[in-house]
Order: structure tokens, then sequence, then C-alpha cells
């Protein structure tokens, strides 16, 4: 696998993990519920990601196969993050400050891995590469 497309990764990942942001400040601002607001923001991030991150990270084509596995992949994230963080802090004993960075670092390489397999057809269909054309 090359790693020319962790550096696109990391823009649309920044971008929106800094939409995340800034939408569940204002929906806290303006009064709505964290869990109203989680939900609206998991619904908005997982489509502009999913755009995102096939046009822009992977130059994949969209389908529907596609963003069900999108979807599929993200919602892992979640209980993923809480399971390991449990297991670095509340197993091993791990300060946060030194959790809480490696579980970030965790999942950045989840979430890449995630959002690879759920958008780059060719690995999915072990597509055999041809003549002239580049490997991933």
């Amino acid at each position: 696998m090359r790693f020319g497309h962790v550096p696109r990764y990391v823009l649309v990942g920044g971008f929106c993990a800094g939409l995340y942001n800034v939408f569940m400040i204002a929906a806290d601002w303006a009064g709505v519920g964290y869990v109203a607001a989680t939900v609206v923001a998991f619904v908005g991030l997982v489509l502009i990601g999913y755009v995102l991150h096939c046009r822009f990270t992977f130059s994949e084509r969209m389908s529907i196969r596609g963003l069900v596995r999108y979807t599929a992949a993200m919602l892992l994230t979640l209980p993923l993050s809480l399971a390991v963080m449990f297991g670095l802090k509340g197993v091993i004993h791990l300060p946060m400050w030194a959790a809480s960075p490696l579980l970030t670092g965790l999942m950045f390489a989840w979430n890449f891995l995630a959002t690879r397999w759920a958008v780059v057809t060719r690995v999915l269909m072990r597509k055999k590469i041809q003549p002239g054309e580049a490997p991933l």
C-alpha cells in the first residue's frame, strides 16, 4: 500500500474535525441537546466525509455500497475509541497525557484504513493492475 493519500486524508480529516467542532459548539450555544446534535453532525459529516474522501483523498467513484461501508466503518469509531481508552487508561494505567495522543494516533490509522476499505473499489474487487497503471 502506498501512503501518497495520507496528506490528503489529513486535510479532509482535519476539515471534518473542525466542522464537527464548529457544529457542536453552535448547537450547544443554540440549546440543542448533545444527543440530537451528535446524530445530526454524524449524518452530515458522514455524507461530507464520504464525498471528500471519494473525490479528493482517493479519487474514487461514489456508490451506495461505498457509502454504506463508510457509514458502517465510521459507526465503529466511538465504541472502538472507548474500548481502546479503557485498555490504555483502565487496564494499562497510562496517564491521560500519554493515552489520549496514543488513542488519537491509533484512531487516525483506523479511520484511514477503514475509509480506504470503504471507498477504494480496486482493493475490494482485488482488481489486477493493468500494465501502465499505478498500484495503490
